[in-house]
């Protein structure tokens, strides 16, 4: 919910469609797929043959306790949900979180995603996009 008690636009949502759920996805694209390193994050990515880019996080408990790695996902999930319409269509990544984005506030975790972001448009070139999913 927005502040104010209004619901998020449809365009603001992070629906299951753009989510990397199942373990065998992480584990494809982590094995199989390019990395893409900036600051505190590293970026694996691969195709996935979809109209729509899918995201996946992975945050080792070296980083912090579960506080700060929940913190953490809500950040990036927060950045994705935001920004997810600059990437590319067609890619799954999984954005692996180092230990230095623990103390991290959240402008350089954003900076980072936003590089993470620049690189992915440079490694796969705009197409048309379609419309998310719902």
């Amino acid at each position: 919910m927005k502040a104010g008690g209004q619901a998020p636009s449809r365009d603001e949502r992070f629906p299951k469609a753009l989510r990397l759920l199942k373990r065998r996805e992480f584990l494809e694209v982590q094995e199989k797929g390019q990395k893409v390193p900036v600051e505190c994050l590293l970026g694996l990515v691969r195709p996935n043959g979809r109209p729509h880019c899918r995201v996946g996080l992975t945050i080792s408990s070296k980083v912090g306790n579960a506080v700060e790695r929940a913190r953490l996902r809500r950040l990036l999930r927060e950045c994705f949900r935001k920004r997810h319409g600059q990437w590319p269509p067609g890619v799954d990544v999984v954005l692996v979180v180092r230990q230095s984005a623990k103390d991290a506030p959240f402008p350089v975790v954003s900076r980072a995603f936003d590089g993470i972001t620049r690189k992915l448009q440079r490694l796969f070139p705009s197409v048309p996009r379609e419309s998310p999913p719902r």
